[in-house]
């Protein structure tokens, strides 16, 4: 492979890769200090307070960062938890440069780098919360580079030792979310589908690999077997049909990923991935990349944006727009090697202008997340999309200036798994915390109800009626009384109400 003397400025591509890392990483840290948890973040935090072997919603690896990050700092501050998340995408982030390098040249690295990092959902979500994707990403990477040593290096002459470490990776893959498969699933197609490469299936390394990743992934096994499948089943629920199309979701489900993956980055990717298949397993694209690894990359890249495309047409996927994240993640990468063959003014000013683009919107959104400064320009009454992100803190004076946490023989609970983790931000370990309702999700699993039988309870629901809470709770409760309602406020806005609390005495243990 020639080397590519291209200069990003006075920079080579890997100088510019290392700036560009470092410069995001300081932003991100930024953002993760200012910006409270989100939904989904919370939640996990809630879950991780208690250490199990698995957990209902995904594998456990990112919630076990967060239990260790808890144990080790004794700080649940936002930026103490979500820091090894951006430390994680930082290293994702070089292992895009990495991996392109690899197959095609230094340029095309740092252009895949620029890509991934231009991308809305990848550079926000992944890249600043603590989410499962960040180490999913991270060790659906660094598989893929083995991989490639595997496949078109010297890995080779040493299987055992290569489809070891890709058994380790792998595992850890699965350890962090079931999206693992698609990796399996891609690679198996590109063996079967290249004459070169068929002999690895009669091989005893790649299956010594993939024992190997079964062997890590196995808490999960155990876990399950334990708690009657409900992490399987729960996730496996979510693909199944449903009665009649959801042509309506499948819709929202295409405009909804390219906008998270930013349309202009989005369709070109798409584009080019469908010539990686064109090319086939043993094709040279785009031109100066190492033959047949584009297709290996489509291999990999297509099936979860397909699969999770098409369950939106009879399944109910609601706004997980990020499940085709590790598809797009492969297509970029190409992208990224595709643009540097092509590299002149028209695409440096379209791959720097979608990094501005989104260093905009993200700075946009991050400032008013955290001061609300767009209530002042846009006046009147608008649904504000990150109050989700606003902690409730009126909830957790509310109750230190009623002593709760220093009463003996009282727990807090809320009714399901949303409000259940902003709950938890505000009693931040110091009483036992139970998620009631009928979707209590992980929170199940951290809250022995015959243990704390006879027990007093704040209870806290986000609801505009409280009777209805006293009315569904009545049978839980020797008593149970409304205290008040409060409001959650930014800048003197507020921005959430409704959040009724309640006092419970005499727990009945179910």
């Amino acid at each position: 492979m020639s080397s590519d003397r291209s200069r990003i400025g006075p920079f080579t591509p890997l100088q510019a890769t290392l700036i560009l890392i470092a410069a995001t990483f300081v932003l991100r840290l930024i953002g993760a200090a200012v910006v409270g948890w989100g939904t989904g973040e919370a939640y996990y935090l809630a879950s991780a307070r208690q250490f199990h072997l698995s957990y209902f919603d995904q594998p456990p690896l990112s919630l076990w960062t967060i239990w260790a990050t808890l144990k080790l700092t004794g700080s649940d501050s936002l930026l103490v938890i979500r820091l090894p998340f951006v430390v994680m995408f930082s290293v994702s982030t070089w292992l895009v440069f990495d991996i392109t390098r690899r197959i095609h040249t230094p340029l095309g690295g740092f252009y895949a780098a620029l890509i991934v990092n231009a991308c809305v959902l990848l550079s926000l979500s992944v890249g600043s919360w603590t989410q499962p994707d960040a180490p999913m990403l991270l060790f659906w990477l660094a598989t893929v580079r083995v991989l490639l040593e595997i496949f078109f290096g010297d890995g080779a002459r040493h299987p055992y030792r290569w489809w070891a470490l890709a058994g380790v990776f792998l595992g850890l893959t699965f350890l962090s979310k079931y999206h693992a498969v698609f990796l399996v699933a891609g690679t198996g197609l590109f063996i079967v589908a290249n004459s070169t490469q068929r002999r690895w299936l009669t091989h005893r390394a790649p299956w010594l690999a993939l024992l190997i990743a079964l062997v890590i992934f196995s808490p999960v096994i155990i876990w399950n077997a334990q708690n009657d499948w409900a992490s399987f089943g729960f996730q496996g629920g979510r693909a199944l049909a449903e009665s009649g199309l959801r042509w309506e979701g499948f819709i929202r489900m295409i405009w909804g990923q390219l906008l998270y993956m930013v349309p202009w980055l989005a369709i070109p990717a798409l584009y080019i991935g469908g010539r990686a298949l064109a090319a086939g397993p043993r094709g040279q694209f785009p031109s100066g990349a190492t033959p047949g690894a584009a297709a290996l990359f489509a291999y990999i890249g297509w099936p979860p944006v397909i699969f999770f495309t098409l369950v939106a047409l009879w399944s109910d996927t609601q706004f997980h727009f990020h499940w085709q994240a590790p598809g797009y993640l492969m297509l970029f990468m190409l992208m990224g090697a595709w643009a540097a063959n092509r590299d002149g003014k028209a695409i440096r000013i379209w791959l720097y202008g979608s990094a501005i683009a989104t260093l905009a919107i993200l700075t946009l959104l991050v400032s008013h997340a955290a001061t609300g400064w767009a209530r002042a320009v846009f006046p009147g009454e608008w649904e504000d999309p990150t109050a989700l992100q606003l902690p409730w803190t009126e909830l957790g004076d509310d109750l230190a200036a009623r002593n709760a946490f220093a009463e003996n023989n009282l727990f807090i609970a809320g009714t399901n798994w949303i409000d259940c983790g902003y709950i938890d931000t505000q009693v931040a370990g110091r009483l036992p915390f139970a998620c009631f309702g009928s979707d209590p999700r992980n929170l199940h699993y951290n809250f022995d109800p015959e243990t704390h039988r006879g027990w007093n309870a704040y209870l806290v629901a986000q609801t505009a009626n409280p009777d209805r809470i006293l009315s569904a709770y009545a049978d839980s409760f020797e008593s149970i009384e409304h205290l008040e309602t409060l409001t959650i406020s930014r800048a003197g806005h507020v921005e959430l109400d409704g959040i009724q609390v309640f006092y419970a005495q005499g727990f009945a243990g179910q």
